[in-house]
């Protein structure tokens, strides 16, 4: 993808947002935040310096920065908090770095036993 590419969709970034997403570095956060502009990635709030990172707690993937309000929200809720999961600052830009706290490194949740229920000791008890 060309330079030029990158511009017609995303007139708004730098030279320098641009290198990231074309490079694929985990710079790729500095990309995020300079194309959200210290806006919240679901309801536009501009809160500089109050933004916090949201990720994907199965993937242990960065999505976006959100405000506190959206962050808490969000997993819980539907409508353009379900639309932010399917496309994300993240995914739209092309940035796949995984999540990191003070506490470390994010790892991926375990994947769900698909037959959870099945096995429940209580099944077929009439509960």
């Amino acid at each position: 993808m060309a330079n030029e590419a990158i511009s017609d969709i995303f007139p708004g970034l730098s030279a320098f947002a641009r290198e990231l997403i074309l490079e694929g570095r985990d710079e790729g956060l500095s990309a995020i935040e300079q194309w959200q502009q210290q806006r919240c990635a679901i309801c536009a709030a501009h809160q500089p310096g109050r933004l916090v990172l949201d990720h994907d707690h199965t993937t242990a993937l960065v999505r976006g920065y959100l405000c506190r309000s959206c962050n808490v929200r969000e997993a819980h809720t539907y409508g353009p908090f379900e639309l932010y999961r399917q496309r994300n600052p993240a995914t739209i830009l092309g940035v796949s770095s995984v999540y990191e706290s003070i506490f470390g490194v994010a790892k991926p949740a375990a994947p769900v036993d698909p037959d959870l229920w099945r096995k429940n000791p209580a099944s077929g008890i009439g509960l």
